[in-house]
């Protein structure tokens, strides 16, 4: 099951861009933008300091600003849509990716149980806010024990 982050730009970028870069160490598959601000200048930002992870741009954007945030990138970012409740995102050999944007999990038990359901119905990815617990979550996907207490420093 791969994992999407949502990112929101907060009163610290350089938060921002910590978090994004042990994500991506963490092994996350794409960052998503959220919050009124401009999403590909965002997009943009996070590609300056990431070299793998994807960048999803929810809906219609602008072709010129497509292609350049493509080549500053490197190829990384994916135009989604949406239906319904969920995410489409082009594949490869016109394969499509299902993903659904998820609140954060209340346990690892209710981690467990999130990813079982949606693999079972095909979804490929599952989006979640940028939360501290997310590295955890990523990094250590099947340990079932309790880790609330876990304060993790990005970075």
């Amino acid at each position: 099951m791969k994992i999407g982050v949502e990112l929101r730009l907060s009163a610290d970028p350089g938060e921002l861009f910590a978090d994004a870069r042990a994500f991506e160490a963490a092994g996350a598959d794409s960052f998503w933008p959220t919050g009124d601000e401009d999403r590909l200048v965002l997009l943009a930002a996070i590609a300056a300091v990431t070299w793998r992870a994807r960048l999803i741009a929810v809906g219609s954007i602008d072709p010129q600003a497509a292609g350049a945030l493509d080549r500053l990138s490197r190829g990384r970012l994916v135009v989604a849509s949406r239906d319904g409740d969920e995410f489409v995102l082009p594949g490869a050999e016109g394969e499509r990716e299902r993903w659904k944007s998820l609140p954060f999990p209340e346990s690892r038990v209710a981690w467990t149980e999130l990813r079982t359901k949606h693999e079972a119905d095909g979804v490929s990815g599952l989006v979640l806010p940028n939360d501290p617990r997310l590295l955890d979550l990523i990094r250590n996907p099947d340990v079932q024990e309790d880790r609330s207490d876990i304060k993790l420093a990005f970075g």
